[in-house]
């Protein structure tokens, strides 16, 4: 590690990160990684897929958790205190974000919101990123309707909302125009110089992390194997000119040119047919240039281009051939580190940022001034002391998040409503004038009861289980599941905003048999305030088994199948449309530890005006089987690798 850790904002010391692989083997995806960065610096992060970069940058969001080593970020220890590392940080994943069913406004104010910015601070900063990013004509217009360009900047808008201290941006301007990246680097840029914000940018872009970045690391086989400045990294190639040669109808070079210009330089063919690049000693450019115009004549040349060495040439010749500790720094610029600015002042890395045509991009000023070296071992100071809340403001906290969330969680679904509304309020009607007719239940008000109780549970199964396990696995699948994770929310509030989001929707399904049973059939069953305990536990009880089932499981085909499945297993092998003594004993004993048993039977003692004990057991085995459920599901879903 170069430099010291006074004034780093992202230490890393001697991490490792192992696990085991599907083989049974175990994996080092970080092998001692140890790395630093200066506050108000701009790192490129570089290497292949694989080289071991999520990984890293999961452990420095509190995501995963390194088997050795130190991890610091402005001090803050991600592993002890997951939570005060995320309040600082903006992430931007490559992956696509949520909130995209809901208007551009909305999605940057909520996620302001969810990251602990008071109303007022949360309206500002939207309104200062739509004018920003000019996405004024688009702010009402919903995220999914936008182009790939504009989701983008949206995307990175929610990465700023909080104004964070640090910043880590995966893959940001993948697959956008000149104009958006021009976009995107500028608002990285006023960052940094402006605010001093700490960039950590993941990158496979080389030239674009050449133009941008204060300093570069290069990681391959879950080591750093190169680490600098652009310049620096450069000179371990050598002083090589590039000749970039496009031959005329792209014909290729004969045997006998190819021969005569490798005698003053290394020749390989380029990436289209037709084009070469030669690489040569910056003495032997004349030489070069002469046998061009004598081996194969101006006349075949479409086009060709000098450059001197590129953070490319130094990515290409270090990806997979070096394992070899990174070079000692040039004395200009030793360290990673740099003094902090002082208060209201741009840090010594944020001179005012240049233009490159090339790139479209801000190109910023060199690494900050070194600072003397401080032990690897002794990681910074906190800059940021961890916020300990009271209960009641933890209270108060968990409320805002739940409340976000939830409205989130609606608003994704919104354009669903009308045909989940009218498959739970026709589906159990069907229930009732079918089974009603079908004659094989008990004779009279009991036969009814069972009916509706069976249809409302029928329908809080296919909702409340299936629905809402396989929600789970498509966010997971897509990705989201990490943003959220980033994100200083509790995972508690983040599951029961989706639960009682599921369960809103769900209410047609539990109301419409009972309903329709009265007053359609003349059924005399008691619309007792007992019904508003009973039915949400039994919303909880099984909504609580389907976050269970999608949080342990990774396949969102597989989640269909043993969801579907298992709401059909629960009904026939449960008391829930034909009595206890109806079924054969395996399938009584079986239904015993089943939630649509205790949802059943609760709901047909309630109807029936009979609160007695069986009904209180019948709510409290309810209520421990939704915590138990909620408990579980909070537990395994993934906000934290182990």
């Amino acid at each position: 590690m170069s430099g010291g850790t006074r004034d780093a904002a992202i230490h890393i010391h001697d991490v490792t990160r192992e696990y085991t692989g599907r083989d049974g083997k175990s994996v080092r995806a970080n092998d001692g990684v140890t790395l630093t960065v200066a506050r108000g610096q701009v790192l490129g992060l570089l290497g292949p897929n694989g080289a071991g970069k999520t990984t890293l940058v999961s452990q420095l969001l509190g995501l995963a958790r390194p088997t050795s080593g130190t991890l610091r970020v402005e001090g803050l220890d991600p592993v002890r205190d997951p939570d005060a590392v995320k309040r600082i940080t903006g992430f931007l994943p490559q992956a696509g974000l949520p909130m995209r069913r809901m208007e551009v406004r909305r999605a940057l104010y909520f996620t302001g919101r969810l990251r602990g910015q008071s109303d007022r601070d949360a309206r500002l900063q939207t309104g200062e990123l739509i004018e920003e990013f000019g996405l004024g004509d688009r702010a009402d217009r919903h995220v999914d309707k936008l182009s790939g360009g504009s989701m983008r900047l949206v995307n990175i808008g929610m990465a700023l909302m909080g104004r964070p201290k640090v910043l880590v941006l995966d893959e940001p301007t993948n697959e956008l125009d000149p104009r958006n990246r021009r976009v995107i680097w500028d608002a990285v840029a006023r960052r940094n110089t402006e605010d001093g914000t700490t960039v950590l940018l993941v990158t496979h872009n080389v030239l674009e992390a050449e133009s941008a970045v204060h300093r570069v690391a290069v990681m391959n086989a879950g080591r750093v194997v190169a680490e600098g400045t652009p310049g620096e990294l450069k000179q371990r190639i050598g002083d090589r000119t590039r000749l970039e040669l496009l031959v005329r109808d792209s014909a290729p070079l004969t045997d006998a040119e190819v021969r005569e210009l490798s005698a003053v330089g290394d020749v390989t063919a380029g990436g289209r047919e037709g084009s070469y690049v030669i690489r040569s000693a910056t003495e032997q450019v004349p030489a070069l240039l002469q046998q061009l115009v004598n081996s194969v004549g101006m006349g075949r040349i479409d086009d060709f281009r000098l450059a001197r060495p590129s953070l490319e040439d130094v990515y290409l010749a270090l990806d997979g051939k070096s394992t070899a500790p990174a070079a000692a720094p040039a004395p200009a610029a030793a360290s990673t580190t740099g003094a902090a600015p002082a208060p209201g002042a741009a840090p010594a890395a944020a001179a005012p940022a240049a233009r490159t045509d090339r790139a479209a991009v801000a190109v910023l000023d060199p690494a900050p001034a070194a600072v003397p070296d401080r032990p690897a071992a002794a990681p910074p100071e906190p800059a940021v002391r961890p916020v300990r809340r009271t209960a009641r403001e933890r209270f108060r906290r968990a409320g805002v998040e739940f409340a976000y969330l939830w409205l989130e969680q609606m608003l994704e679904v919104r354009s669903t409503w009308p045909w989940t509304l009218m498959f739970g309020f026709l589906m159990p009607l069907a229930m009732v004038f079918g089974l009603s007719r079908i004659g094989t239940a008990p004779a009279g008000p009991e036969s009814m009861l069972y009916i509706v109780s069976g249809a409302a549970v029928f329908a809080l199964a296919t909702e409340g289980i299936a629905t809402l396990a396989q929600r789970i696995g498509h966010l997971k699948s897509q990705g989201q599941m990490l943003y959220y994770a980033s994100l200083p929310i509790n995972k508690a509030s983040f599951v029961a905003a989706l639960v009682c989001a599921r369960l809103v929707l769900v209410a047609p399904g539990l109301l419409t048999p009972v309903l329709a049973a009265k007053y359609l059939f003349g059924a005399d069953v008691v619309l007792s305030p007992v019904l508003l305990l009973v039915l949400p536990l039994s919303a909880l009880a099984l909504a609580a088994l389907g976050m269970t089932i999608g949080s342990l499981i990774d396949d969102v085909e597989l989640t269909v199948v043993v969801t579907n499945l298992l709401v059909f297993v629960l009904l026939l092998a449960s008391p829930v449309l034909m009595p206890p003594e109806a079924l054969p004993a395996p399938l009584r004993l079986a239904g015993v530890l089943l939630p649509p048993t205790y949802a059943a039977d609760g709901l047909r003692l309630s109807l029936a005006g009979d609160l007695g004990p069986a009904l209180l057991l019948d709510l409290l085995v309810l209520t421990a089987m939704a915590a138990a459920g909620l408990a579980a599901a909070a537990r395994w879903l993934r906000w934290r690798t182990a």
